[in-house]
Parts: structure tokens; sequence; C-alpha cells
């Protein structure tokens, strides 16, 4: 058993090491090469993330290779702040992304401590101000919108969310495809151009980006991906409770030798 969890931690580490390498090494080069304005979102997120990674997997390799028993505490220490803060993270994005438990604990708390508005927070932090500024920039910059004249695919039923609240006009402007990438007023239509219909531009580089339906789009889009970070934050704690199983184990057998040579 002994053999078999340092075989486990000595594995598993090595490949995180190489991950968090890679990944350091990318944002690096994001950082040197100037980023775009998509990846200026996850630049700074994705530095601290490697370097953690690259640190903590590191620290469990060395501890694991030549028995140390004061590295291996310290990375079960590290390993267990990071289930906590992990579980912690995923609470927080099941709360807001769900609409009935984000509001039961929104302004939840004792005196000035409270939880805040759960409830809105994904619309209150990134469809307003300079986070969602940077948000249309990234959509203008990337090829979200870029269809092809000819593409048939533009049609809401075929759309994303985002795609279809920011890359064409809303369904009761009644606005008539030409191709996937103009629109036209119907020649009969007699309804005065207000709100979203009238923001919305032929204009590549604006479209609908300024428009409500696109902030829904968007709102819906970082909801459902922030779904699946759930479940993938659900797997992640379930395999670094593991490996910190294996690490106990590891800590458990070199115990012996480590009080016999400083006692």
């Amino acid at each position: 058993m002994p053999r078999l969890s340092n075989a486990a931690v000595i594995t598993t580490n090595a490949i995180l090491v190489l991950i968090g390498l890679a990944t350091l090494c990318f944002s690096v080069y994001l950082f040197i090469a100037g980023p775009s304005e998509c990846q200026r979102f996850i630049q700074n997120p994705l530095i601290v993330t490697a370097t953690l990674l690259f640190f903590i997997s590191s620290l469990g390799l060395i501890a694991a290779l030549y028995d140390n028993y004061i590295i291996i505490t310290l990375y079960l220490f590290f390993l267990f702040l990071s289930i906590l803060l992990t579980l912690i993270f995923s609470i927080f994005i099941f709360l807001v992304t769900n609409a009935s438990a984000g509001k039961a604990f929104s302004d939840k708390g004792i005196g000035n401590v409270k939880t805040g508005d759960l409830q809105n927070w994904i619309g209150d932090h990134f469809l307003q101000g300079k986070n969602w500024e940077g948000i249309k920039r990234c959509m203008a910059d990337s090829s979200i919108c870029k269809f092809r004249p000819h593409d048939v695919d533009f049609d809401a039923k075929h759309l994303t969310h985002v795609k279809f609240g920011c890359c064409r006009p809303p369904v009761e402007c009644g606005f008539e495809a030409k191709n996937a990438t103009f629109w036209t007023v119907p020649a009969t239509s007699t309804a005065a151009i207000t709100g979203d219909c009238k923001t919305w531009s032929n204009t590549q580089s604006q479209l609908c980006y300024s428009c409500e339906t696109c902030k829904v789009g968007v709102y819906k889009g970082i909801r459902k991906r922030w779904r699946i970070l759930l479940v993938f934050n659900l797997l992640l704690i379930l395999l670094v409770v593991l490996l910190y199983s294996c690490g106990c184990c590891v800590r458990k057998n070199n115990r012996v030798p480590w009080k016999r040579r400083f006692l």
C-alpha cells in the first residue's frame, strides 16, 4: 500500500507539473506577444492558476521522490487548502447560477457582513461597466459573429444564446435577412424602429453588441458554462481528495524514520 500510494503521488504530480509548466509558458507567451481582447480576461487568472499548480505539484513530487516528511506535510496543507477553496468556489457558482438558491441566500449574514445580491451577481459583475465593455470588444475581436454570406445556420434555432442575442437583430424587429451578414427593414413595415431594433447595425464590428438582447444572451451563456465548471470542480475535488489520501499514506509511512532522525 505505501508503495502504491507513493507511485500514485509521483505519477499524478509529475503530470500536473508538466501541465502547470506548459500553462505557465503559454501565459508568459501571451504577456510578451500582447494578448487579444478575449485573452486579456484569462491572462491573469491563467498565470496565477498555473503558478499555484506548478508550485504545489512540485512540492508533492519532491516529497514523494525524496521521502521528506516536512515537505509532504507542507504539500498536504496546500492540498487541503485547495480542496477547501475549490469547495467554497463551487458553492458560490451554484448560488449565482441558480435563481432560487441565489435569492434564498442573498443579503444573509450577521451585522455588516452580508453575502450580497447573489441572484444578480453575474449580471452586476459581467454586464456592467468595464467588464461589459471588455466583453463587447472581445466579441468584436473574435470570430463569434463572423458568418459567411451564404451560411444558413444564422436561423434562431441553430444559434447559441450569445449568437442569438448579439449576432442578429431581435426577432420582434421583423427585419429581413438578405444573407447571414446583412439585414434590412421590410418595405411594408410601418412600425417605429426603437430600442434594440434601432441599436442594431449591419457593421460587423457593431451588430447587436450594445443591445439588451446581447446582454441576455451573454448572461445565459455564462450561466451555462459556469454550471459546466461546477461539475468540473466537483470532479476535481474528488481527484484532489484521492490524491490527498495517497499523500497521507506517504506521510504516515515516513513519520517513523523522521522521528528516529531527530530523537
